[in-house]
């Protein structure tokens, strides 16, 4: 299912004062709420919990490092589940 910017990518909201952009993507402020989004204090607590792990143990990555490894390994998961379901709708329109 395509959502337009003109909608919440989740709950297709049109309101536009509820709308934000959010990395490309379309959110309402009700679902953007329900992200579980961080806030500084809590980045800042995670940045020094890594900088102390980093001390006792130098192949520990910082927390920078760790969120750029997740979103890579996410970006991966993602294409790939995407090259699966998009061979999945090439196949059903060949066999139908």
């Amino acid at each position: 299912m395509k959502h337009k910017n003109t909608s919440c990518y989740r709950c297709e909201e049109t309101k536009e004062t509820s709308l934000e952009n959010l990395y490309g993507y379309t959110v309402c402020n009700n679902c953007k709420s329900k992200l579980g989004l961080f806030q500084d204090a809590t980045i800042t607590r995670h940045i020094k919990s890594f900088a102390a792990a980093h001390q006792l143990d130098a192949s520990h990555p910082s927390y920078k490092q760790d969120v750029q490894e997740k979103l890579a390994l996410l970006e991966q998961q993602y294409i790939s589940k995407k090259i699966k379901l998009l061979h999945i709708q090439e196949r059903i329109k060949s066999l139908y």
